[in-house]
């Protein structure tokens, strides 16, 4: 529905610049449908800096105890203890995935980059449960992939982190900074 009423918005405006036509009954629809259309994506934004924040919270722990089982560079994979407790954080992190609204594009591109981080790290902890399991160059080869998996799991989130501070700058909710990386910090300000 949210999506249609966004379409309308599209189909009025251009209909009238190309049809000519500003008058007034047209152009107060137009920046009234503009206007839930804004409306809409401030609330959005809102509801993803919440799954952002929650996301974080629960993502940071596993952040900063996985290089001490998978470093990136030297030893290979060791156990870890913690490993069905990182599972489950992926788990629970993924389920909040569930059934997305209809979004705008740039939030639908948050809420799916931010989808393909914690996807990522999930594949990232099925590659190190492979390593550990596996001998000689497999083992390696395993542990490398997980390593990479992981980074680009970070990554992904750094993209969806900064379309969703501009969408908070936008919206005139202030800058909301996400850093899903151990060693930095997240805030948000005006």
């Amino acid at each position: 529905m949210l999506a249609v009423l966004g379409a309308v918005v599209v189909i009025v405006a251009a209909s009238l610049v190309a049809g000519g036509g500003t008058g007034g009954a047209d152009s107060d629809r137009v920046a009234q449908l503009r206007e839930q259309e804004e409306r809409r994506v401030a609330e959005q934004t809102r509801e993803l800096t919440q799954l952002a924040g929650a996301l974080y919270d629960a993502l940071i722990p596993v952040l900063t105890a996985l290089p001490e089982a998978l470093p990136e560079k030297g030893a290979g994979p060791t156990p870890s203890a913690d490993l069905a407790s990182w599972r489950d954080v992926i788990d629970a992190g993924l389920a909040k995935f569930g059934d997305p609204p209809s979004g705008s594009t740039t939030t639908n591109m948050v809420r799916n980059g931010l989808h393909l981080s914690v996807q990522l790290l999930g594949s990232s902890l099925t590659a190190y449960e492979s390593a550990l399991a596996a001998e000689g160059d497999q083992r390696q080869r395993l542990h490398q992939l997980a390593v990479e998996l992981r980074t680009q799991g970070v990554e992904a989130w750094a993209i969806a982190a900064t379309q969703l501070d501009v969408l908070n700058s936008e919206a005139g909710q202030g800058h909301f900074h996400l850093y899903l990386n151990p060693d930095a910090a997240h805030h948000g300000h005006d």
